[in-house]
């Protein structure tokens, strides 16, 4: 059973429509890529350190950071299946950005490898470009990603794999942003596709649409209602669906205090074959910087989640995330995150359960080297497959110019 990745983030409009996935690419793409990041412009974990930030590489207005990182630890149970092993790790990435020009550029590899259970070994790329292009009355996003990924049997549908499934996907991504006096119109359009490795070699294509519209009576709060349209066409064509979504809220935003955001309304599917899905959809986040050297962010979702596996049945997602980041020294920061993750799948009994944990310690020796000890828990709970868990600790050196 695979699972399909589509990195569906609204640009520009932080959370607006699937907040779980915006969580997800946060972790596969750093800060200065238009249309993959919305996250605050500082941050414990983006505030700049002169004294322990890479210079990089500049050249006129452009900005080149090259990095490498090496880990090495210990899996009690990779993929919820294999025998214990130790873990070695290699990943190169290269970041190009030119604020002038509104263009970012990342490109990154990863070579994960289990001495004790080689057939858990994963290679995985990412490549994504993206443009904000500033106009007199209007921001034009255009952006592009591919990449290759392993889910494991920690991945919500994903838990009768045997090792990592390996999925290659692309999807480009526009959006326009209109601004005039009190509204903000955004139009955005995505189109995305997916294929499994071989021999099962399943594909699936997503064309998107979707309509955001913001009023700002103040500095302080927002009222957003958001509209999204999506077809998707799978290589089985019983699993063909048209997706809608409709969703209105508000965000209040005090910059480097606090921010929040919630949105609710409905969600419906239509299959070509069986019954039309319809369910209510909530989305929310809040996040808090109770001392300017600790930040505490929360996120939670209950949706129709896409038809993400090219080989099985939708469902409804419940999803939330708890995350802290605190500044002990200025070179030393730590960071915690647990989240709890259910999907109750459609015209049958089935449901299952990922939480996750996640401790990192990331020491800032000098300009050029960093290391990150790092502890992380996943447990798999289901009612018609066994149960699994997982421990992993491993220490990552990472070299930067």
């Amino acid at each position: 059973m695979r699972r399909l990745l589509f990195l569906t983030i609204s640009a520009g409009l932080t959370l607006a429509a699937h907040p779980a996935r915006a969580l997800e690419l946060d972790t596969l793409l750093p800060d200065g890529i238009p249309g993959f990041n919305t996250t605050p412009d500082v941050t414990i974990l983006t505030r700049q350190h002169p004294q322990y930030d890479s210079l990089g590489i500049r050249w006129g207005s452009w900005e080149i950071n090259p990095e490498l990182s090496f880990g090495a630890g210990y899996d009690s149970n990779p993929n919820g299946i294999a025998s214990p092993s130790a873990t070695l790790s290699l990943a190169p990435s290269l970041l190009v950005h030119n604020t002038a020009l509104g263009f970012g550029a990342y490109a990154a590899g990863q070579s994960q490898n289990y001495p004790q259970s080689p057939s858990q070994n994963s290679n995985g790329y990412t490549v994504a470009l993206g443009e904000g292009l500033l106009l007199p009355h209007n921001t034009l996003i255009l952006a592009l990603v591919r990449l290759r990924t392993q889910e494991t049997g920690f991945t919500l549908a994903s838990i009768s794999t045997l090792k990592p499934a390996t999925l290659t996907g692309t999807e480009f991504r526009a959006s326009d942003k209109f601004s005039t006096g009190m509204l903000t119109l955004t139009p955005e359009f995505i189109y995305a596709t997916a294929v499994t490795a071989p021999p099962a070699s399943l594909t699936a294509t997503n064309i998107g649409g979707g309509l955001t519209l913001t009023f700002t009576p103040d500095a302080l709060t927002s009222l957003v209602m958001h509209l999204h349209a999506s077809n998707w066409r799978f290589s089985q064509p019983g699993q063909n669906a048209n997706d809608y979504t409709a969703l209105i809220g508000f965000s209040n935003d005090a910059e480097r205090l606090w921010s929040f955001r919630l949105l609710a309304g409905i969600a419906a599917r239509q299959p070509t074959t069986g019954k039309s899905q319809i369910v209510p959809v909530i989305e929310a986040a809040a996040d808090w910087m109770p001392s300017s050297l600790t930040s505490l962010d929360f996120t939670a979702a209950h949706e129709i989640e896409d038809p993400e596996r090219l080989d099985a049945a939708s469902y409804t997602l419940t999803e939330s995330k708890f995350s802290l980041a605190h500044e002990l020294r200025r070179n030393i920061i730590i960071t915690a995150a647990a989240s709890a993750t259910q999907a109750v799948y459609f015209h049958n009994p089935l449901t299952e359960t990922i939480l996750s944990n996640a401790d990192t310690i990331t020491w800032r020796l000098n300009r050029q080297f960093k290391l990150a000890t790092a502890y992380r828990f996943n447990d798999r709970q289901a009612n018609h497959l066994r149960a699994a868990n997982e421990h992993v600790v491993t220490l990552t050196l990472t070299w930067a110019p």
